[in-house]
């Protein structure tokens, strides 16, 4: 434990500071001829996210993105799978081009003792505020929501199923692989630094049943393809009776029922689930079928996200967040005990 503090804090010492981030964020308005009277950090999370304030009543969203997660062919790509949604009704915000017409620079962040590249995008600002967080909501105040955010995933569904993708889309895949793989795309949760040997234990042998259970799966289109695969209540904005989805830093192809555990998983373990559950599954069932078999392995996802997040978060010790890593490391313990063993 000594040395994963040690570790711990010579990963903190070694990050840029606010500042650094904010100074960047300057230099890269330039791109997009911005001339912000006021920027400061909305969050940090996956990104850096800014509001770039250009007026009292005018401004923008820039991300300055994690660097080594998303390369520049996939943030392209995101931007066009985006596009395409709203063209499609969705609400999604609308990406902005520079003045070369791209739709992200690169900056330099940091000093000579730790300097990273980062790109960066700018969007629209999107009104109203998050419904949640990623991880956990306490209030049942969200459960009517839930019949809308229940379609909108649907309606991302369908467009899944018609939408043909340009020359050169690229997206990650939330496969077998990438869920529960030797190399998760979020990261080996069973090998987290803060778990216990027991820990360990109860985790790699959940990934085994997981992988089992997942493989059982059918990846065919009708039950796998693109998803926002990140809609969690933090990622939809609530602005009176509207929603919007915002974040599609991890987009991409993934089973139809992820996305489905992803949104409901802020609930998971709270007394008001099984209605947050339900109105979810009235919203997206009024779009697009869900069969009994689907619905089931919902619960399935629910447990590979519990797990997915202890990786997220062992990865990120610099985030706010991660104060409550021993909260979910025990939300996940509780998750993957509740699991049915493989007929």
């Amino acid at each position: 434990m000594q040395n994963f503090s040690l570790r711990l804090l010579g990963i903190l010492s070694s990050m840029p500071r606010d500042a650094d981030f904010l100074e960047a964020a300057k230099a890269a308005c330039v791109s997009w001829d911005l001339n912000p009277i006021e920027i400061d950090i909305l969050s940090h999370t996956e990104n850096v996210v800014c509001r770039i304030k250009l007026s009292a009543t005018k401004q923008m969203v820039m991300r300055l993105h994690r660097p080594g997660y998303n390369d520049l062919a996939e943030l392209n790509s995101e931007v066009q799978w985006v596009q395409s949604l709203a063209h499609a009704g969705l609400p999604v915000p609308t990406a902005l081009q520079t003045e070369t017409g791209d739709y992200y620079c690169s900056v330099d962040i940091g000093d000579d003792t730790h300097r990273e590249k980062r790109f960066v995008g700018v969007i629209d600002w999107v009104d109203g505020k998050p419904l949640g967080t990623p991880l956990t909501n306490t209030s049942q105040d969200v459960v009517p929501h839930y019949k809308t955010i229940g379609a909108l995933a649907a309606n991302i569904r369908c467009h899944s199923n018609q939408w043909d993708p340009p020359e050169g889309f690229k997206r990650r895949r939330w496969n077998l692989e990438g869920l529960l793989g030797d190399a998760p795309l979020w990261g080996r949760f069973w090998e987290a630094e803060p778990l216990t040997d027991s820990q360990r234990v109860l985790f790699r042998d959940a990934r085994e049943l997981l992988r089992d259970q997942l493989g059982a799966l059918s990846t065919g289109p009708d039950r796998f393809g693109l998803i926002h695969s990140d809609l969690h209540l933090g990622n939809i904005m609530c602005d009176g009776d509207d929603l919007t989805i915002i974040d599609f830093d991890d987009a991409g192809y993934g089973w139809f029922a992820h996305e489905a555990a992803v949104a409901l998983h802020p609930a998971f373990g709270e007394p008001w689930f099984p209605y947050a559950r339900e109105a979810f599954l009235e919203g997206y069932c009024s779009i697009h079928e869900m069969d009994s078999e689907e619905i089931s392995s919902i619960d399935i996802f629910l447990a590979v996200r519990s797990l997915m997040i202890v990786g997220w978060l062992n990865a990120r010790p610099e985030l706010p967040i991660y104060e409550y890593f021993s909260a979910v490391i025990e939300a996940a313990e509780k998750a993957v005990k509740a699991l049915a063993p493989s007929p």
